[in-house]
């Protein structure tokens, strides 16, 4: 090899010698690395490069669970199941657990780490799951999120107005947020209700400027919901039993594009 070829290998290797000094040191400008260490370049090298800079930024990180991994939606000619009981399934290919797959896998599009917790919290008796989810959450929170969703299915009410609002010429069923602020338990400990409060009120916000009406809102409980255990937590309600399941499932682009836009603002 002549000399040329050897200046050649010998400035390539300072070149990322000096790329993994500026990565460790993070935003780095290229100019006062290349100055600290002129005296170990190449006398007869020259390399100009303006600026280079490492990202800051990380990945963000969602937790999704089901306290009621049986809640299911409607029966329709396309999408029936056996029922362990009226509006209730362990086939998780129709209950909200499948919604909340949706969910992650637009969430995943979008760039966002997901974890996707589909135990089944229910078994073996449902007065009992909210016990069983606390240690699914307890772990997750153990090893840190940006924000911990707890998703449902909820109750059909008369009384809570359409079933379904159109989102781009679709018929999608609503959602609920719901916030446990502790104040009917006994514990000492309870959630950080007012920042949880305000992630979902962002959430909703978003939402309903898709759609009008496509969120019924904030809804502020007495109860914790397991919210003590994790911050920002929340508890999404995806339609009721009166929505089928094609409608749970349309709702989740637009609430994965809301909570991108409040994770983007974190």
């Amino acid at each position: 090899m002549n000399r040329i070829g050897v200046r050649f290998l010998a400035a390539l290797g300072a070149v990322w010698l000096l790329a993994g000094f500026a990565a460790a040191k993070g935003a780095m400008g290229w100019k006062s690395v290349l100055a600290a260490s002129a005296e170990e370049a190449p006398p007869d090298f020259r390399m100009e490069v303006v600026s280079v800079s490492v990202s800051k930024h990380r990945q963000k990180r969602v937790f999704l669970y089901h306290t009621h991994t049986c809640e299911a939606y409607e029966i329709d000619p396309d999408n029936r199941y056996a029922q362990t009981e009226k509006w209730r399934t362990a086939d998780q290919r129709y209950s909200v657990v499948r919604v909340g797959e949706e969910l992650k896998t637009l969430l995943q599009s979008a760039g966002v780490f997901v974890t996707h917790d589909t135990t089944d919290y229910e078994s073996p008796r449902l007065s009992s799951a909210y016990a069983r989810s606390l240690e699914g959450l307890k772990n997750a929170a153990e090893a840190g999120y940006d924000l911990y969703i707890d998703l449902h299915r909820d109750s059909y009410s008369k009384g809570n107005g359409p079933n379904t609002v159109p989102v781009d010429g679709t018929e999608t069923a609503r959602l609920l947020i719901l916030i446990g602020q502790g104040t009917g338990s006994s514990l000492d400990e309870k959630p950080d209700w007012e920042k949880n409060q305000r992630a979902a009120q962002m959430i909703a916000d978003a939402l309903n400027e898709r759609a009008e009406g496509l969120c019924r809102g904030v809804s502020l409980k007495s109860g914790r919901y397991n919210q003590q255990a994790a911050t920002p937590s929340m508890l999404i309600e995806v339609g009721n039993n009166m929505n089928t399941l094609p409608e749970a499932l349309a709702a989740a682009e637009p609430l994965a594009r809301a909570i991108c836009r409040y994770l983007d603002r974190q």
